[in-house]
């Protein structure tokens, strides 16, 4: 970033959001707190379907919501570890789905097709795993479907000054 320092690079890009110093580090990484604590972890490779329904959500106005739960345990390592793709739950899904009725319709639409289907960061996109030789179906006109596979690497990796001595 900008040619800075490691160390400098994600302070910036902590400061303009909290997913940016993960994209900084270009690789597959558990993230905690509010995006500062980064581990290198290995993810198998795997298929997705990304669905984007037609309506959108702010992120704002799931956390403004007085239904968001905000006392969930804490996500572990070691769980991710243990079951990578059937790990954990989004707590800000519930409130997506009360404020975006499409976000719901998605992931029914996903479940109806026998896939495990998740919602993305806060949404509106949703996500399943595609089990080998599987494709959803035809989804509504203005839904937007992609097939993608998970990333060993990011394609901007390197574009920050790195320090290896620095983080996790």
């Amino acid at each position: 970033m900008c040619g800075c320092p490691w160390p400098t690079s994600e302070r910036i890009g902590l400061a303009l959001g909290a997913d940016v110093p993960f994209f900084l580090r270009g690789r597959n990484a558990w993230v905690e707190g509010i995006g500062e604590r980064i581990t290198a972890i290995d993810v198998p490779r795997a298929r997705f379907a990304v669905v984007k329904p037609a309506r959108g959500l702010a992120t704002a106005d799931i956390f403004r919501s007085p239904a968001l739960k905000r006392d969930s345990d804490g996500a572990t390592i070691a769980g991710f570890a243990a079951d990578p793709q059937g790990f954990g739950h989004n707590d800000t899904e519930p409130v997506a789905r009360q404020l975006c009725p499409d976000v719901g319709e998605a992931l029914d639409w996903l479940g109806s097709q026998g896939l495990q289907a998740r919602m993305t960061g806060s949404g509106s996109a949703v996500f399943a795993l595609l089990p080998p030789g599987k494709s959803p179906a035809q989804a509504p006109a203005d839904w937007q479907v992609r097939e993608c596979g998970n990333m060993e690497v990011h394609p901007p990796v390197g574009w920050a000054a790195s320090d290896d001595s620095v983080g996790g």
